[in-house]
């Protein structure tokens, strides 16, 4: 059985590991984080919950409509009920339930670093913790990481890894005492792009009311390389000024820095995504696929990157190891 490694488990790693998967392949998913999910992320105790990255996704295409419909039928997913006429689609009771489930019977190595990447008709991949072998490799990491586990494996996609860039954003999680504060009007010319109350998200017995705010693309830019305590501080004297919130009402605060929150210049769509000297692939949502049809792509959504992953897994395949 053939064996393939998957740097990254975000949602375009694990579409890719779980194509794969289902064409017999051997699989083995290697991460740094801490959780699968990449940006479908959640932070939470029992006083609190965040869902600090992607606040829902869309299904525009009929693969990732597939797995949505699966992800309602095992209550994992659920339909958030807003004032849009689209179906978004949140994780139950949050984000990172979807990805522990689109993760399940995986092979997957979080908490482990790709220091670097060998090729002499196989793989040898060495990590923080151990080596690994592969005889495809797909590396679905974010753009810049991707272009230095790359760089002296394929001179060309390297060249052409360097020209995506991304803009960020500074997320901040606090909890208030007042359980009303539900709905948040932004202002255009305030620095904020996204607000919202997890309790009012979907249903649940928090005692405190969870808070999660995104800063706007000017800000974050702006503020890119500053202490966090020091953005943390701006953004919370900002929201409590705006929604008369009392700084003696805040229970709980942390910031998340989300350096590649929004692909702004992609992967050239009609560039391969696969390397023409060796078994190697990739994918994310920086490097959206070439599809038929009215699908547009941007390289921010969610589906993006799932899809990504399945074209690079299936392209991979027919190309090396028919």
């Amino acid at each position: 059985m053939k064996k393939i490694v998957v740097i990254g488990s975000g949602i375009a790693g694990l579409a890719a590991a779980k194509h794969c998967n289902s064409k017999n392949f051997n699989i083995t998913v290697l991460d740094k984080g801490k959780y699968p999910g990449g940006r479908i992320s959640t932070r939470k105790n029992k006083e609190f919950i965040f869902n600090h990255g992607a606040q829902f996704f869309t299904a525009k295409s009929n693969e990732f409509k597939k797995i949505c419909q699966l992800g309602v039928e095992d209550n994992v997913l659920i339909n958030w009920n807003t004032l849009s006429k689209k179906e978004r689609f949140i994780g139950n009771p949050d984000m990172r339930e979807f990805s522990y489930w689109f993760s399940k019977n995986l092979e997957i190595h979080q908490e482990t670093l790709v220091e670097s990447i060998e090729y002499n008709n196989t793989f040898t991949i060495i990590t923080n913790n151990k080596k690994f072998s592969a005889d495809g490799l797909i590396i679905t990491a974010p753009a810049s990481q991707t272009a230095g586990l790359i760089k002296n494996l394929d001179n060309q996609i390297y060249k052409l890894i360097k020209n995506v860039t991304y803009l960020p954003c500074w997320c901040v999680m606090i909890s208030i005492k007042d359980m009303n504060l539900k709905h948040f009007e932004i202002d255009e010319n305030s620095i904020f792009s996204w607000i919202v109350s997890e309790n009012n998200k979907i249903k649940n017995s928090l005692s405190n009311n969870c808070i999660t705010i995104h800063a706007n693309e000017k800000f974050s830019l702006n503020h890119l390389e500053k202490n966090k305590e020091f953005v943390l501080d701006k953004i919370i004297r900002e929201f409590t000024k705006i929604y008369k919130v009392k700084n003696n009402d805040i229970t709980y605060k942390n910031i998340h820095r989300w350096r590649y929150a929004k692909v702004k210049n992609y992967f050239p769509l009609e560039q391969s995504k696969i390397s023409k000297i060796m078994p190697l692939g990739i994918a994310g949502d920086w490097c959206p696929p070439m599809l038929d049809g009215d699908y547009y792509v941007n390289g921010q959504r969610v589906e993006d990157a799932f899809l990504s992953g399945i074209e690079c897994s299936k392209t991979l395949i027919n190309k090396y190891f028919k």
